[in-house]
């Protein structure tokens, strides 16, 4: 008994990840605005649709799917926009909008809890950037608004850090995902990372899920182009993406629009003439980095986060919440930041500026009234840059691992 309690104690010690989840938990047993937070209301006001609001949307639909209607043809604000696929949670019990406080808590616990799974023990370096991430503006957005991304950040996490031999069973979980929403599309890059054995077996399993995704975008087209008209962009406040930077610099400089094409071309041939470069100029640097000399799961992880965020990033204007999905990347970039892999730094660095980027654009505006925007734009040069990083990073890992075998 006192071996075990001396055991428990070394790991209590070792590993803080414990003492953030039981923090975790107890925030979210008191997560109500209108009741457990009453103490804040003398000097913060609150919306109350805030409180797992995308979830109750969602959960508006599944109730619909359950007496026999079609959300869709409901007229409510704001309105439905998840692809009908859902309904197949409204056949669970309990999943419906009169147990949203429950769901949602169980959404942030289950997700947060599969990520720390994946990350190793914490040491208090470790701790510290990790709750840095964890506590940004873009990680609390999606926790309070019980976002259904939750939803699929767990469905491609858990097999991942649950079965971490078994390549066959992420491929249900990864293609439920995608039919959910299409965005998970990007983390197939994991399959061909798993299956990088190019022989007749894996090609044929490859064909087989490219033809049931395009069987599901065939079927399901009219759907898609409604959700993609009732949902909601930006390119002023909390979005990404690849047209976001130009869009937002345009809208501030209406005659870039007589001759937009030109800008639009130039955009594109300059970022992708960047990546070239890069890889030119450190050539030397990254044939000397082998970034598959760490844990198979670490650069698994990595390949979902980086996965989605570009696929977003490129094909999309994507809400900033999307953007937790990059937390992913964190366990292999500090495993490789230890041998020194180049770029590793720079990541680190800008992930957090990234996710802050809510607080930083408050903070400029307070100081200097009404340059936040300055601040938006700098976090979209930031992204793009990551993208750029994360792109050769991947065709590093592929480069490695994809073999051609008879």
């Amino acid at each position: 008994m006192t071996g075990n309690s001396k055991s428990l104690q070394i790991r209590l010690k070792n590993d803080l990840r414990i003492y953030y989840v039981l923090v975790l938990l107890i925030f979210l047993l008191v997560f109500d605005y209108a009741q457990g937070w009453h103490v804040f209301r003398s000097f913060i006001k609150f919306d109350s649709w805030s409180v797992y609001g995308d979830l109750r949307l969602l959960l508006k639909g599944t109730d619909l799917y359950q007496i026999g209607k079609d959300p869709f043809k409901e007229h409510y604000e704001p309105p439905y926009n998840y692809p009908s696929f859902w309904r197949f949670f409204s056949y669970i019990k309990g999943f419906d909008g009169a147990h949203y406080k429950i769901i949602g808590f169980l959404l942030i616990f289950c997700s947060q809890s599969l990520f720390l799974w994946g990350t190793g023990n914490w040491n208090v370096k470790k701790a510290a950037y990790y709750i840095l991430l964890l506590l940004s503006p873009v990680s609390l957005l999606i926790f309070e608004r019980g976002n259904s991304d939750l939803i699929i950040f767990s469905l491609l996490v858990f097999p991942i850090v649950a079965f971490p031999k078994s390549k066959m069973i992420y491929i249900p979980f990864f293609l439920l995902a995608f039919m959910l929403k299409l965005y998970p599309i990007g983390a197939g890059l994991v399959i061909l990372y798993l299956y990088s054995k190019l022989n007749f077996k894996n090609i044929l399993l490859f064909a087989s899920i490219g033809c049931i995704i395009l069987i599901y975008f065939g079927v399901n087209y009219e759907e898609i182009a409604i959700i993609r008209e009732r949902t909601p962009t930006s390119f002023a406040e909390l979005s990404f993406g690849f047209s976001v930077l130009l869009k937002n610099i345009m809208s501030h400089n209406p005659k870039m629009y007589k001759i937009e094409g030109i800008y639009w071309a130039g955009y594109a041939v300059v970022f992708i003439s960047i990546i070239f470069v890069l890889l030119k100029i450190f050539k030397k640097k990254w044939e000397q980095t082998d970034l598959t000399q760490i844990k198979k799961q670490e650069i698994s992880l990595f390949l979902i986060g980086s996965g989605i965020f570009l696929f977003s990033f490129f094909l999309s204007i994507s809400w900033e919440y999307r953007l937790f999905f990059l937390v992913l990347c964190v366990p292999a970039i500090i495993s490789w930041s230890k041998n020194n892999q180049f770029g590793t730094k720079f990541v680190m660095v800008i992930l957090p500026l990234i996710l802050w980027n809510q607080t930083l654009r408050r903070i400029a505006e307070s100081l200097f009234s009404g340059q936040s925007n300055v601040i938006f734009i700098i976090n979209q040069v930031l992204i793009s840059s990551l993208a750029v990083v994360l792109i050769i990073y991947i065709i590093l890992i592929l480069k490695k691992s994809i073999k051609l075998v008879k």
